[in-house]
């Protein structure tokens, strides 16, 4: 009977373990309205082209905050583009400007903030990295993109 009761704590010790690990808050580089905070709800999305159209190197993420007037961007990489120089964005609006960017960045820059409401706000990003060829070449490109003035008001 002890031996029943022993395995059964024992079962219910783990099962109580692994529930708590779950809910853990992850510590790895997540993209949500989250990495900017609490308040912050997604505005648009601007993939990260090139001048002939290509895209999928990368998203630049907008959020806002209606409550603080605070704006918020994120890069980050498309999962098929291998980064290899790093990344970065800013982020500009009201006469203010938020910088975040480094060569060593592989999976997001970000996320930076400008204060600035009634004011339109623009996003820039870059990112350095290669596609994988149809004959299995590396094609190196550094795709650069900005939003131009949006959000206003």
């Amino acid at each position: 009977m002890k031996r029943i009761v022993r395995n059964t704590l024992a079962t219910f010790a783990g099962v109580v373990a692994v529930s708590t690990l779950a809910m853990a808050p992850a510590q790895a580089q997540t993209i949500s309205g989250g990495s900017c905070g609490a308040g912050y709800y997604q505005q648009d999305a601007y993939p990260l082209g090139d001048d002939q159209g290509a895209t999928g190197a990368g998203v630049l993420f907008l959020y806002y905050n209606r409550s603080t007037g605070t704006n918020c961007a994120i890069l980050r990489r498309d999962a098929s583009f291998h980064v290899t120089d790093g990344m970065g964005i800013s982020l500009e609006g009201g006469g203010k400007s938020d910088v975040d960017g480094q060569r060593a960045y592989t999976q997001y820059a970000g996320p930076v903030y400008v204060k600035a409401p009634g004011s339109c706000v623009k996003v820039s990003g870059h990112i350095t990295g290669v596609w994988l060829g149809d004959d299995s070449s590396y094609l190196e490109k550094t795709h650069r993109e900005n939003t131009g003035w949006v959000h206003c008001g």
